[in-house]
């Protein structure tokens, strides 16, 4: 199963949650069974994450230094089994663009921390590590 998050600028949420994901994924011994990307639905490509995620996701353990942006496009929805947007609004706009209702999770209502301080990257992160806890929950384990 492929699992693409997805935010707006692809710098600070979908970011956040690729690397937490990635991270239970290893620890739980999955990354066979699971892979993970991010994506932006209103961003370019090459850019990287935000200072403030980078520093953040350090604290927990996670390096996101080599991260770059991407736009959402044919071929990364070609390859997602689930698309796990911080919003409604994603969900809206991934309906918009055809991508079928059954393969789109909402984490919640992830507000972006875009231009914030730490402390609301810190929020933001802690709030996204919670419901990629609960989404992986969700996923059947082989075991």
């Amino acid at each position: 199963m492929h699992i693409t998050f997805i935010c707006t600028g692809n710098t600070c949420r979908s970011p956040m949650a690729e690397g937490i994901a990635r991270q239970l994924i290893a620890e739980k011994n999955r990354d066979k069974e699971i892979t993970v990307s991010s994506a932006g639905l209103g961003t370019y490509n090459g850019s990287p994450a935000s200072q403030h995620s980078i520093d953040v996701c350090r604290e927990i353990g996670i390096d996101l230094t080599s991260h770059r942006t991407q736009r959402l496009n044919q071929e990364i929805a070609d390859k997602t089994d689930l698309f796990a947007v911080m919003t409604e609004s994603h969900r809206l706009a991934l309906l918009y663009y055809g991508i079928p209702e059954e393969k789109i999770a909402v984490l919640g209502d992830i507000s972006d921390p875009y231009g914030g301080d730490e402390e609301e990257y810190r929020q933001c992160r802690n709030q996204i590590d919670e419901a990629v806890r609960a989404l992986l929950d969700t996923l059947s384990d082989p075991e």
